[in-house]
């Protein structure tokens, strides 16, 4: 089937108005970019004469930089002249002068030439570097060490490093997480080399010292330059430079009869897939196509800083356009948009419009206000109000249901706890619909963290969720981890009764039926589900680890009532999965997984098998093939067996545009009752993800 010859008018200027929109937005922060060709230095100092014997001072601020000298002439006389670089923007070398001129007072900025760059790493002078208080190596700690490592630690003592580190990072003890994660950062190349870096990154700018902060966050970018970590530590980055960009607009008097100045950053991303699938079946002439879809998604998020207030606005939503349509619809869905304000200094905020809720129970996204007011820096008050999102209300708002609630937060306390507790109110056409009030509760320390969640209905007097994660670590870099969900498929609420009928509204089935008639309709509608999963893992040399894992799921039968015919329970499922996992097989920093899965449920069992690796193949460009064979037996008799071919590969383009390709191949052969059947599946994806600044 080929896709239609041209789009409906109204999506082809929607998808304009959208992209001029990004345009004039990146215009905002494209200053940046349009830098990058260009090398910054700072001149810390400058004296007349040739050949004067500079010593570089003792700071944390010239390590890991080239710091060299260059002659210049000054009204006819020679001068040398102490430099520090290189910066790849104007805002970068900024941020670090800023905490320069304490060390050199007079310190200037100014630009370096191609020529001037590549002499520097010849006529680099020495920095002292500053004693990083880190475990000692003893002959024992050396024979600890596996072969092959390229740490100066073991395993053992990394991982109580990085816990430590956590642990004090959690606390907001940012000088000690420094210490730890500069001692593994410098124990060489190991697992948690690019984690431990951007944590020390963190560390720095939580610290109050983003000049360190940016530099550190230039050395990830360099080191590791694609993939979300890296685009997460990108946005970090731009944050500390745009807060130190020139202010872009002007706002009140303060009460001194000075103008406060904003600081304006915006960004954001761009995407678009498309994906096809190409089916045959055996006794079928010919091929047909069964998906063949446009996928488009916009985030946009625009952020306005003042000395005492924060503005925020965002938007993100998406369109799938289905070309096997013959109504040709489009599925247009607003994610999130909305306006927030917020204090900096008291923390107070509010915020209006579709919002996720990302704490407090299981009330998801909302469209309606929201507020919290932070009485102490370890107690905070949210009060909310609005109507849910369903599935139905993609762009519009809910008309049959509201709700209020209140979420109260805790910060750490007892070293290692925090909490919430919560309460929601929600109506559907005048009646109650849910009241649900409970807590989550967190536990972190160096080994173990712990979650813990319930959700009580007062409307019903039952639970609808009972919830348990557990994650233990051991020594030489053990796991174990425990889930356990229990909860009320689907929540248990009075809006229930409406499934399996004709009704659309509970105030039309008011019309023919009692409240109490309605309530027990909601109750025969909702079963009771269970999953409990149990897994771990085990190192088992420097390159290999062993995963493994086992999940029990089980969800219970329904009562016939109000014409809707019950539902059988599912029985208890089990599904167990096995994997060895490497790293730095071939190629530094390639992945190889070797899998095997069993499911059996009551109506077949299945086994699958699975190869699937991942590797880079130049700095910017990765290769991920992966194949995957299962052997499906039904309680019936029939036998299926079905393998499965894929590759994946991604390509980051200037750490800005990254474009990803998947193409695939299913084959599949059905033995019923004697009978053969088969089909086959030819599959791709092709898309780009733009990230703006």
């Amino acid at each position: 089937m080929t896709p239609p010859v041209m789009l409906r008018q109204h999506l082809l200027t929607g998808l304009i108005c959208t992209a001029l929109l990004i345009i004039q937005l990146i215009g905002l922060s494209d200053v940046q970019a349009a830098g990058k060709s260009s090398s910054y230095v700072i001149v810390l100092a400058s004296a007349p004469g040739t050949n004067l014997k500079w010593q570089p001072r003792k700071s944390p601020l010239l390590e890991g930089r080239t710091v060299y000298v260059t002659q210049t002439t000054v009204k006819g006389k020679p001068y040398e002249r102490l430099n520090l670089g290189f910066f790849s923007s104007r805002q970068a070398a900024v941020l670090v002068l800023n905490d320069v001129e304490k060390l050199y007072p007079g310190a200037w900025l100014r630009e370096a030439s191609a020529s001037e760059v590549k002499a520097a790493s010849k006529t680099a002078l020495v920095v002292p570097v500053s004693k990083i208080s880190s475990p000692k190596r003893t002959a024992a700690t050396k024979k600890q060490t596996p072969a092959g490592n390229k740490s100066s630690l073991t395993n053992k003592q990394l991982d109580s490093l990085m816990q430590r580190a956590k642990n004090d990072f959690k606390k907001q003890d940012y000088s000690q997480a420094i210490r730890y994660l500069t001692a593994i950062i410098a124990a060489g190349d190991h697992k948690y080399s690019s984690e431990a870096l951007e944590m020390l990154g963190q560390s720095r700018q939580r610290n109050g010292q983003n000049a360190h902060a940016a530099a550190i966050y230039e050395e990830y970018l360099e080191k590791y330059p694609t993939g979300d970590d890296a685009i997460r530590v990108r946005q970090r980055l731009t944050g500390l430079l745009t807060s130190t960009a020139a202010p872009r607009d002007k706002i009140h008097m303060d009460e001194d009869g000075k103008e406060e100045k904003g600081r304006l950053t915006t960004y954001g991303s761009f995407s678009q897939y498309y994906r096809k699938d190409i089916a045959e079946v055996d006794g079928v002439d010919g091929s047909f196509t069964n998906l063949s879809q446009l996928i488009t998604f916009i985030d946009l998020n625009t952020n306005y800083q003042t000395p005492n207030f924060d503005q925020n606005f965002r938007f993100s939503a998406d369109d799938t356009y289905d070309f096997l349509d013959e109504d040709e619809k489009n599925s247009f869905r607003f994610i999130e948009a909305f306006y927030e304000l917020s204090s900096r200094k008291s923390g107070t905020s509010g915020r209006l419009g579709r919002q996720a809720l990302r704490i407090g129970g299981i009330l998801k996204r909302f469209d309606g206000i929201s507020a919290g007011y932070q009485f102490t820096p370890n107690m905070r008050l949210n009060a909310l109000a609005g109507y849910p999102v369903d599935i139905d209300n993609k762009t519009s708002i809910n008309q049959h249901k509201s709700f209020y609630g209140f979420i109260f937060e805790t910060g750490t306390f007892l070293r290692n706890w925090d909490m919430n507790l919560f309460y929601f109110d929600q109506d559907i056409d005048g009646l109650d619909d849910r009241t649900s009030t409970g807590t989550e509760i967190r536990y972190n320390d160096r080994t173990k963290s712990i979650f813990g969640m319930i959700d009580y209905d007062l409307n019903f007097n039952e639970i609808n969720i009972l919830q348990l994660n557990a994650n233990l670590l051991f020594d030489r870099g053990r796991t174990a981890y425990m889930n356990a969900f229990l909860r009320k498929a689907p929540v248990l609420a009075t809006s229930n009764a409406l499934i399996g009928q004709t009704a659309e509204s509970i105030e039309e089935l008011q019309q023919t039926l009692s409240i109490e008639q309605i309530y027990q309709l909601a109750r025969d509608r909702t079963a009771d589900s269970a999953t409990i999963t149990l897994g771990g893992s085990q190192p088992i040399s420097e390159k290999f680890q062993a995963n493994a894992d086992i999940t029990f799921s089980k969800v219970d039968g329904t009562e016939a009532s109000g014409g809707v015919p019950a539902t059988p329970s599912t029985g208890t499922d089990y599904f167990i999965s096995a994997q060895i996992v490497g790293n730095n097989l071939i190629l530094k920093r390639d992945t190889g997984v070797l899998g095997i899965r069993y499911l059996d449920t009551e109506q077949s069992d299945t086994w699958a098998f699975i190869a699937n690796t991942r590797f880079p193949v130049s700095r910017d460009w990765r290769i991920n093939p992966r194949l995957q064979y299962d052997i499906r037996t039904s309680s019936d008799g029939r036998t299926q067996n079905k393998i499965r071919a894929l590759l994946r590969t991604d390509y980051q383009y200037l750490n800005k545009v990254r474009f990803d390709f998947e193409i695939g191949f299913d084959d599949t052969s059905e033995d019923i009752n004697g009978q053969s059947l088969g089909n086959s599946n030819l599959f791709f994806m092709l898309g780009y993800r733009w990230d703006f600044r």
